[in-house]
This record gives C-alpha cells, sequence and structure tokens, in this order.
C-alpha cells in the first residue's frame, strides 16, 4: 500500500535533515516516511484510555532494570527515512538514541499501535511491515479501539515472524519476547463498545 494512501495526505516532500530539523521546532508531531510527512491525527479518549491501560500494566509486569517503556512522545527511527511515534515504544537494556539530541530512539524491542479508523489500513498494512524490518524490533502488537482485538507479531529468526490473533474480552494477549500477558479485560476495562442492531 503507498504511503500516500494514509488517511492524513502528505504535506510535503522534505529530506530527513530537513524533516528533523522542521520537527524539532514544531508545536505538532508528523511523521515521516521516505520523503513524505504525514501529520498526527489527533486521538480518541478510546483510544487514549487503551494507550493507558496498556501502559499501566506493562510497567506493572517488565522488570524496570531490563525494560523500558515509552509514550508517544518519544520519536523512533525506523532507517534513515523513516520516522514514527508509536503509542508506546519499549526498550531492552540500554537506550540507543540516532544523534546527541536524545530525542530519537534507535533500538525499539517492542511497538504498540492502537489502530483509529482514520488510519487502520495504514497501520495494519505497510507500517506493521516497515516496523517489521526494524532489525532490534522483536514484537510489535497491534490493538483495535472498537472491538476487544489484539494481533501480535513476535519474531522468530531473522526476517521470520509469527502472528497471533486474540479475540473477546476473556483472551489474553501472549507477548513472549517480553514475557507479558495482556488480558484483554485489563487493555478494554473502561471502553463501551457500540451494539450493532
Amino acid at each position: 500500500m503507498p504511503v500516500a494512501e494514509h488517511a492524513t495526505q502528505p504535506s510535503t516532500m522534505l529530506t530527513p535533515a530537513q524533516y528533523l530539523l522542521q520537527e524539532r521546532l514544531a508545536e505538532t508531531k508528523s511523521e515521516y516516511i521516505d520523503g513524505e510527512l504525514l501529520p498526527m491525527p489527533g486521538v480518541s479518549i478510546e483510544h487514549d484510555r487503551i494507550v493507558r491501560s496498556i501502559l499501566r500494566s506493562l510497567e506493572n509486569q517488565l522488570s524496570p532494570e531490563h525494560y523500558e517503556p515509552m509514550t508517544s512522545d518519544m520519536r523512533v527511527q525506523l532507517s534513515e527515512t523513516r520516522y514514527v511515534y508509536p503509542d508506546i515504544t519499549v526498550v531492552c537494556g540500554e537506550l540507543i538514541f540516532m544523534d546527541a539530541d536524545v530525542d530519537t530512539l534507535a533500538n525499539p524491542a517492542a511497538i504498540f499501535e492502537v489502530l483509529s479508523e482514520s488510519t487502520s489500513n495504514f497501520d495494519l498494512g505497510e507500517k506493521a511491515r516497515l516496523y517489521r524490518q526494524r532489525e532490534s524490533l522483536q514484537t510489535l502488537c497491534l490493538v483495535a479501539q472498537d472491538h476487544p482485538w489484539v494481533e501480535v507479531w513476535t519474531r522468530e529468526e531473522g526476517t521470520t515472524w509469527r502472528v497471533r490473533e486474540f479475540t473477546g474480552l476473556d483472551a489474553s494477549a501472549e507477548l513472549p519476547a517480553l514475557s507479558v500477558i495482556l488480558p484483554l479485560a485489563e487493555i478494554y476495562s473502561r471502553i463501551v463498545f457500540s451494539v450493532v442492531p
């Protein structure tokens, strides 16, 4: 899927250096994929609640001596021409940054994205593929916000990934690379789903 199909249409073409210079001065965040600037859309209250629930569960289960979960304020470098703001990023061990500005993480071990209606096709397709190309990444977790559904990608070896889906409030998403279990009932504890007639 071309990046241009992202719900927020790219506004201009920039070099990576131009993007970083502009982004570090900007009041709002934009992602950058192969020359295209993609302004970040706003989030719903459901999106925010789900992110906070996942973050709380990760902080309760992960050893702070070995892992550090971060919010979407932390920019992540996927390659020299790709910069994104995942909803949650987890680092294992030392934090490695792309340069001395210490604002762009280069070694994500796990990434969590809560899918929004406006960006879900891009997040599930092209963006997820770009995430899986990052060598340090061991886990990619995609979370729906309009129904209880979680998709977990786990790197097995090299470029081989295993994907599992977890559906329903009785399910628990297993993240073996992090030794974490996320009960969907906890992830969606404050979410009221629309009833389809």
